[in-house]
């Protein structure tokens, strides 16, 4: 699969907290309603490979640590059957795609463990998941913030778990992609009412789309 494909390509990213799960169901639901056909997934997750690892990768852990490689190739084998198995073929079909999180949260997530960039794309080339989106959004907002929002009623996932700095280091890292990829990537406050937020990724989806068809 490359970028010649008739499809549109969208990711949401940011920290737990952000509001990226809310925004991609609002923008898919936006879209759908100007008469997009519109593919919602989450990475990882979506098939039934992703849910399993979705599941080992998120829950707590005690006594042991999950070693950064390791940790991004569990998130890279969901991600394979993920883009082969849904991603692609609906990219060929010419609908647009809205993940919730991708390849960006591997090379922040991990990143932020130590494990290189230039790694995880070497990894993405060797296993044939090279297409990137079309466009990414990523909500920003401070770390104190995110944890803030986090449901109380719900004890935090491996990730969640994980220190200040830990999530300070991912923050700076979804920067990064931002000045590093700024041809997709655009950086957004998150720390804004969800409605406001709403209209603001959507009007950067509706441009874009639009940049495509005049292309």
């Amino acid at each position: 699969m490359t970028d010649s494909d008739s499809g549109f390509f969208i990711t949401v990213e940011g920290l737990d907290g952000s509001g990226k799960t809310t925004q991609a169901g609002l923008l898919a639901e936006a879209l759908s309603k100007e008469g997009h056909v519109v593919k919602v997934v989450r990475d990882p997750g979506t098939t039934v490979l992703g849910e399993r690892l979705r599941e080992l990768l998120l829950e707590p852990t005690s006594g042991w640590e999950l070693e950064g490689w390791a940790e991004a190739s569990l998130f890279l084998a969901a991600r394979i059957q993920l883009a082969h198995e849904v991603i692609y073929p609906a990219l060929a079909r010419g609908e647009v795609v809205v993940s919730d999180r991708y390849l960006d949260s591997n090379l922040v997530y991990q990143g932020a463990r130590g494990v290189p960039w230039d790694g995880i794309m070497a990894m993405h080339r060797i296993c044939q998941v090279e297409r990137l989106p079309d466009l990414t959004l990523i909500l920003d907002l401070p770390v104190a913030t995110a944890r803030g929002r986090r449901a109380s009623d719900l004890p935090p996932d491996r990730v969640e778990s994980e220190s200040s700095q830990y999530h300070e280091r991912v923050r700076a890292g979804y920067q990064a992609v931002a000045r590093t990829f700024p041809a997709r990537a655009v950086l957004l406050q998150a720390d804004q009412q969800p409605g406001d937020l709403a209209m603001e990724c959507q009007r950067v989806a509706r441009e874009r789309l639009a940049a495509r068809r005049s292309d």
